[in-house]
């Protein structure tokens, strides 16, 4: 998952209570569906319940197409023609547990449907914060047996992201809504990708927070750190150290092996030396000729800060990892994976007409790594424990921030049996 880190925080972490809080006060969230320039000329519902238009109300049951005709939004169901409601519809399913389907995919709570000016329609669904997280975690944390705490820690931290992202540091302001259903902020996919666990998982620790100085923090989370976290001013540029977000070992992380996903702890690729003159010459404006040698300088972290591309022309640096990342083909949109690699551990070695790049970790290595803490959850830690681990100095809030906290300690790591497989050396 991308978190972004605005240059002005200074925010506070919510610490753990050990158990649930039953009568934690709901709060609400809006997620943006389909909006802007991603939003479709029409959708498929179907379902039970009521709508409510600007002039006129009733109830629906059944599959509809709905679109936008002449500034306004037209509802069709097969065999009963079509009509105009308006510029805007609020629909509700008959029963809670119930939903409403749209295009195939189930949704708990209100969907608003508007007309854009474009002729798109923007689609919002607006639900209860513990209902949202529960089409949230199956999109987020895998779940696998003996890792329950795991899925406690992903509840919690999607769900302290979620508050942050409403009370400090808006990512979607005046669009209409709170947080989007993609990576961008959390993958949230409804009713539709709910399971049992991830269920149980935010029942057991509904309302509870992490927060530090009494705010929600910043819970940035990714899927693997390669052995060792990143702090944020490596990973954005520009932005400033967090307290809570110290980088930390993370030596679980080869438990990624076991998901089937070990190229996210340690991987390697090749490299043609034409594809990084031109990428290197699309980033920089400066054409290094042909390429000899790449030579890296790394960070506190181990990260690769700067790469120096030595060739038949010149000498061009490039910096910052998204950059470094586009440069040597390590982004997703190269690779054909649906993450970015880290940069951690990085080594580069000519190999004939190739460079062979091998490295640590998935992500952009702030917060939480995912695959490091589902293996502490197998190895035993509990979830305050592994949040008390990867994010420093926070409490454990009830109440989404408003009851009691418990201030979040690191647990000994050397206690636990650790994991079989070897580890990345640490930076020194």
């Amino acid at each position: 998952m991308g978190v972004r880190l605005a240059a002005v925080l200074m925010i506070l972490v919510a610490a753990i209570a050990a158990a649930p809080v039953a009568l934690a006060a709901p709060q609400a969230v809006t997620v943006g569906l389909y909006f802007g320039d991603n939003a479709p000329k029409s959708v498929t519902l179907g379902g039970a319940g009521d709508w409510k238009a600007r002039k006129d109300h009733g109830h629906y049951t059944g599959v509809y197409r709905v679109r936008v005709s002449g500034g306004e939004i037209e509802i069709a169901k097969p065999g009963d023609g079509s009509g105009k409601i308006g510029r805007w519809v609020d629909l509700t399913p008959a029963a809670k547990n119930s939903g409403l389907a749209l295009d195939g995919r189930t949704y708990r709570g209100l969907i608003k449907i508007e007309a854009q000016p474009d002729g798109g329609l923007k689609v919002t669904n607006k639900l209860e914060m513990e209902d949202y997280l529960q089409g949230v975690i199956p999109n987020e944390m895998f779940s696998i047996p003996g890792a329950l705490d795991a899925l406690k820690v992903q509840a919690v931290i999607s769900r302290t992201l979620a508050m942050f992202i409403k009370t400090t540091q808006p990512r979607h302001e005046g669009q209409g809504f709170d947080v989007c259903a993609t990576g961008h902020c959390q993958f949230y996919r409804g009713l539709t990708s709910e399971t049992n666990t991830g269920n149980e998982a935010v029942k057991r620790t509904r309302g509870e927070i992490l927060t530090y100085q009494g705010k929600a923090i910043l819970a940035a989370y990714h899927a693997n750190a390669g052995g060792y976290t990143a702090p944020t001013d490596e990973a954005w540029p520009g932005s400033l150290r967090v307290r809570y977000l110290t980088p930390v070992r993370s030596p679980y992380d080869d438990f990624a092996s076991q998901l089937n996903y070990s190229d996210c702890f340690q991987w390697r690729e090749t490299i043609r030396p034409e594809q990084i003159r031109e990428r290197v010459r699309s980033l920089t404006g400066k054409d290094p000729g042909d390429v000899r040698d790449i030579i890296v300088a790394r960070s506190d972290s181990d990260r690769v800060k700067e790469l120096r591309v030595i060739g038949s022309l010149r000498e061009v640096g490039v910096t910052g990892p998204q950059r470094i990342r586009t440069a040597l083909g390590l982004v997703g949109e190269a690779t054909g994976k649906s993450y970015d690699h880290d940069l951690r551990l990085v080594t580069i070695e000519r190999n004939g007409d190739r460079f062979s790049i091998t490295g640590y970790g998935a992500g952009e290595g702030v917060g939480l790594s995912q695959h490091g803490a589902i293996g502490m959850a197998r190895a035993g830690f509990t979830y305050p424990e592994i949040l008390g681990h990867y994010y420093r100095g926070v409490s454990l809030s009830e109440n989404y921030g408003a009851g009691d906290s418990t201030y979040l300690r690191a647990p000994d790591l050397r206690v636990r049996a650790q994991s079989p497989k070897a580890k990345p050396t640490e930076p020194g």
